[in-house]
C-alpha cells in the first residue's frame, strides 16, 4: 500500500483479459481508485464489507471467523459495539487496542480491516466526546509492529463531527497510508439528490479518500434519488465512494452497487449492523447476475 497516499489513478481492468487499454471508456481509463492490501475500491465490482459487532473478545473473532469463509474481503469492525460493558472511554479504547492483534491475526493478511465507531447520534452503539473519538482512531492508526504493516487498513470518521477531528484523524491517516472512509449517515430520511452529491463532494474536500452516505428511504423514489446522486459523483472522476439507502425498501441499492457507481455493499455474515443489509454469500451472487 503507498505509505505517502492510497488513492491512485486506475489503469484498465487486468482480468478483463479480451480487452485492450483502448477498449476501456475513457471515463474508466482516467478513474482513482484506492487501494488497501491488494484490494482496489472504485475498480470493477464493488466491494463487500461484512460488519463485525461482536459484543467481547471471543464473540468478535467468532464472527470475524463467519466473516473469512465468505467472499467479502474487507470486515469492518464496529466498536461502538465492543464491550459496551465499560462505560470508561478510556478503559474501553483499550479493551479494544487489546483486541486488535487477535482480530488481525484471525482475518489473515489477505483481508482488509476497516475501524469504525458509529455514535448513537448517527446510528450507533453509544455516545462519544469528540476528543475521545479523535484519540481512540489516531491510536488505532497509529498502531504498528516493527517491520509488519499496520493492522488498520481503513479508518471511519463521521464528517458532521468537529470539523478539528476530523482534520487530526485524515492528517493522522494519511501519514500512516491509511485509507479514509469520510462517512454520513440519515436514520430518519433521504436528502434531496442535490444535498447528498455535495456532501459526498464536501467529504472529499475534507480529506475523505471513500466519501460514504447511508440513508433511510421512505418512497422508492427515495432510493432512486440516492442512486442518482451516485452517479453525479461518480462523474467527478475524484475517487471512489459509496452510497447505500438503507432498510427493506432500499435492499437494491445495496445489490446495484455497480450499476450505480458505488465503490462497497456492506452485507452480513450473522448479525448485521444497519437495516436492510443481506447475506454476504447472497450479495457476492446476485452482484455477479447484475454485471453490466
Amino acid at each position: 500500500m503507498n505509505e505517502e497516499h492510497p488513492i491512485h489513478d486506475a489503469t484498465p481492468d487486468e482480468p478483463a483479459a479480451a480487452q485492450t487499454a483502448a477498449a476501456v471508456p475513457e471515463a474508466d481509463a482516467r478513474r482513482r481508485t484506492a487501494t488497501v492490501r491488494g484490494i482496489e475500491l472504485g475498480r470493477a465490482r464493488p466491494e463487500i464489507i461484512v460488519p463485525l459487532v461482536g459484543s467481547d473478545e471471543e464473540e468478535l473473532l467468532a464472527q470475524a471467523q463467519a466473516a473469512v469463509d465468505t467472499p467479502a474481503r474487507i470486515m469492518e469492525w464496529r466498536m461502538d459495539r465492543f464491550r459496551t460493558d465499560l462505560e470508561d472511554i478510556d478503559e474501553h479504547r483499550e479493551a479494544v487496542l487489546t483486541a486488535l492483534p487477535a482480530l488481525r491475526a484471525q482475518l489473515g493478511p489477505d483481508r482488509a480491516l476497516l475501524v469504525t465507531f458509529r455514535t448513537a447520534a448517527e446510528g450507533g452503539g453509544r455516545t462519544i466526546a469528540d476528543r475521545d473519538l479523535g484519540i481512540l482512531l489516531e491510536a488505532l492508526i497509529v498502531v504498528r509492529r516493527a517491520g509488519t504493516q499496520s493492522p488498520v487498513d481503513l479508518v471511519d470518521i463521521e464528517t458532521s463531527r468537529d470539523p478539528a477531528t476530523v482534520a487530526r484523524v485524515v492528517s493522522a491517516a494519511h501519514r500512516h497510508g491509511t485509507v479514509v472512509v469520510g462517512s454520513f449517515h440519515d436514520m430518519e430520511a433521504t436528502p434531496s439528490a442535490a444535498e447528498l452529491v455535495e456532501i459526498l463532494r464536501g467529504q472529499r474536500r475534507l480529506g475523505a479518500d471513500v466519501p460514504k452516505i447511508a440513508v433511510m428511504p421512505r418512497t422508492p423514489r427515495d432510493v432512486l434519488t440516492l442512486l442518482s446522486a451516485s452517479l453525479t459523483a461518480a462523474e467527478d472522476l475524484s475517487g471512489p465512494h459509496i452510497a447505500i439507502s438503507m432498510g427493506p425498501l432500499g435492499s437494491s441499492s445495496r445489490v446495484a452497487a455497480e450499476t450505480f457507481a458505488s465503490a462497497a455493499t456492506f452485507a452480513t455474515a450473522g448479525e448485521g449492523s444497519a437495516p436492510g443489509q443481506l447475506r454476504a454469500q447472497d450479495v457476492a451472487g446476485i452482484l455477479e447476475l447484475l454485471r453490466p
